[in-house]
């Protein structure tokens, strides 16, 4: 939002504007200076994610998954001269499958922050911070009884993010190289993993069971609270030329990520396979990408855009998209 805010400071329109632009996952869109200099905007985006892990056992030894995630943007901001100020709403949605056990993973996240950014001719500075909070809601199958286990829990979420950017142009050339930096952090309330309210009836005579007419409960399983971090690092550049009414470009960026690792049990089958018996550590990726910018006539503009992100032993990632805006 912050670029899509000085980019509409430049253009020197007087009267209300309209403003779009696509990200890897979704869309987002502004109308600039609408009340006293004030600009609302929106964004929205949706991903699938698919774990394709092999395995040998899909009762013991699978960490496939596959599931989506939603999430939009609401904010507010205004520039005083070349600073922007502004307030932002978030809402993710995620909801995730596990295949072994027809386990289900919801999470629902708000989140309420701030950000400010500084502009110069070369130089521009973003920060911004932000809080909120989570509800989480898990089932899995009993792979002993069949019955469902239920797991509800909440978190508390902050977040900080800061960048650094500058812009050197040379002839239709235009070279913005960047360092940015992020940090989350989400503590998790225990919680119990509620099994199904059911006893189990032994009756025999004596002769086959030791015992006759007993009932055994089941057992809840308690689940410890957890905070979870992650820090990144990312250096990039964006490489673009101005031809007129067609604008390519490359985008590049690297990035070193410390996040604390996910907690489970080992694996009960022994395929082998080392690597399934604990959670993937990745230290970093590269992303690298390309897009189009056009402009057709004075009323018709957009944009195609398009890259992968490699390095990670966890997963990889493709995307593509794009957007178009008729003006009368």
């Amino acid at each position: 939002r912050i670029d899509m805010a000085y980019m509409a400071q430049n253009s020197g329109a007087s009267a209300t504007g309209l403003t779009f632009s696509s990200q890897g996952d979704g869309v987002s869109m502004a109308a600039n200076k609408i009340i006293g200099g004030l600009s609302f905007w929106a964004d929205y985006g949706n991903s699938d994610i698919e774990n394709t892990q092999t395995f040998t056992n899909v009762r013991l030894d699978s960490m496939k998954y596959d599931g989506t995630a939603t999430s939009y943007s609401l904010g507010i901001d205004k520039a005083f001269g070349k600073t922007l100020v502004g307030l932002v709403v978030s809402n993710l949605d995620t909801d995730f499958k596990t295949t072994f056990n027809d386990g289900t993973y919801k999470q629902e996240v708000d989140t309420y922050g701030v950000y400010l950014a500084y502009k110069t001719g070369v130089l521009q500075i973003d920060l911004g911070t932000g809080t909120g909070d989570s509800e989480i809601t898990t089932t899995r199958r009993d792979l002993g009884n069949d019955s469902v286990i239920n797991g509800k829990t909440t978190a508390d979420i902050e977040y900080t993010h800061a960048r650094v950017a500058a812009t050197f142009n040379r002839g239709r050339f235009t070279l913005v190289p960047s360092a940015a930096y992020r940090t989350l952090e989400i503590d998790i309330a225990a919680f119990t993993d509620d099994r199904a309210d059911e006893t189990l009836t032994i009756t025999g005579d004596g002769a086959l069971f030791s015992t006759s007419n007993d009932t055994t409960g089941v057992t809840d399983d308690a689940i410890s609270g957890r905070t979870v971090s992650s820090e990144t690092i990312s250096i990039g550049a964006v490489l673009s030329a101005n031809l007129g009414k067609v604008v390519p470009y490359v985008d590049f960026s690297y990035d070193s990520e410390d996040t604390t690792a996910a907690a489970y049990k080992v694996e009960l089958g022994a395929d082998g396979t080392a690597n399934e018996t604990k959670a993937s550590d990745y230290n970093n990726s590269m992303r690298i990408g390309a897009g189009l910018n056009f402009m057709l006539g004075s009323h018709i503009s957009g944009g195609l855009r398009a890259g992968r992100i490699t390095g990670r032993e966890d997963w990889e990632e493709s995307y593509m998209s794009g957007n178009i805006s008729i003006g009368f």
